[in-house]
């Protein structure tokens, strides 16, 4: 019995995996495999009041009970698994490169990634609604930017020290991904924010300044990003000694390393779940921004969260948002 048990729990584990089942479903499933079980239950407590007193029953529950354990422990890492949800990409302006590099690719990105197809671009104007729609869906979902951060979503000159749209997305477990210029240092073209805006938006002492660095690809890089290149000018990079440092923060991953300095990079908030991560900071237009942008979401991210389930009856297509630059 207690085999039967078990591979029907393994059973289910499968299914829940493969499908991407919801908490719901995963109720009917424990009902099914339990419902023939609670039959027999109730049978063997009938027969057993008039033979060897409770001793049958007390195997039986523990038999019940063990197997109702197992298809939890199973499943619960399933059922706890972050579920991949929108993704915003801001580049109608672009800091160390020009928009229409930036536009190219977010295109590149757009048509190759396979986790997600929620995409949309949208401009200064638009991004904030949208972050503050995904405050508390629970999905994790992410902003691109590329080198110039929207006012919207955080005054420009450091006016919100708290409390601002992207401090509020982050700690609600979503991530922000830059390429090119420092990240949130730039608005609408000019340093307004500075290296004070990456301080105040992870409440840290965090900067970048890491002129003169090459990384290489680590054993992470190699195996998620492969398209990284062998050597990475790396002028604005995460430093590791800082992160460490930091109760709150953890380096989740590093692509690419130097003594500590390391770009492309993901820190991770280890009280709200949130991620700051950042791909090429350097003034070229050359990397392959793109592609690796495919790479971190389709080999590494989707380790991470579990693809959201999608109406097959929908038509769910990757959204241009075209908005005027106000």
């Amino acid at each position: 019995m207690l085999s039967i048990i078990l591979k029907k729990s393994l059973l289910v584990s499968m299914i829940m995996l493969i499908f991407n089942i919801n908490c719901l479903t995963f109720l009917i499933g424990i009902n099914i495999i339990y419902m023939d079980f609670y039959k027999k239950l109730n049978k063997s407590f009938n027969r057993s009041s008039n033979q060897k007193g409770g001793t049958t029953n007390v195997k039986l529950l523990l038999k019940f009970s063990l197997g109702l354990l197992l298809v939890f422990a199973f499943t619960s890492p399933l059922l706890a698994a972050d579920v991949m949800g929108q993704v915003a990409i801001y580049n109608e302006r672009a800091g160390w490169i020009d928009a229409g590099t930036a536009q190219a690719q977010s295109k590149i990105f757009m048509d190759g990634v396979k986790l997600t197809k929620d995409i949309q671009v949208l401009g200064d104007a638009d991004i904030a609604k949208w972050a503050e729609g995904n405050l508390k869906d629970g999905d994790v979902d992410v902003i691109i930017t590329f080198g110039d951060f929207p006012s919207k979503l955080y005054t420009p000159g450091n006016a919100q020290k708290d409390g601002s749209v992207v401090e509020l997305f982050i700690e609600a477990g979503n991530m922000v991904l830059n390429t090119a210029d420092y990240i949130f240092y730039v608005n609408q073209g000019a340093g307004s924010n500075g290296d004070t805006a990456l301080k105040n938006i992870t409440d840290s002492n965090f900067d970048m300044w890491t002129d003169g660095t090459v990384t290489e690809p680590t054993d992470a890089g190699k195996k998620y990003t492969p398209s990284l290149p062998k050597s990475i000018t790396a002028p604005r990079c995460f430093k590791k000694s800082q992160i460490d440092a930091n109760d709150e923060w953890d380096l989740e991953v590093a692509f690419a390393e130097n003594a500590g300095n390391c770009d492309p990079a993901i820190i991770r908030n280890n009280k709200y779940g949130g991620r700051v991560g950042i791909l090429f900071q350097v003034a070229d237009a050359g990397p392959p921004r793109g592609k690796v942008l495919i790479e971190i979401f389709d080999n590494w991210l989707k380790e991470k969260v579990k693809a959201k389930a999608v109406d097959p009856n929908s038509k769910l297509a990757t959204t241009w948002a075209r908005v005027k630059h106000d």
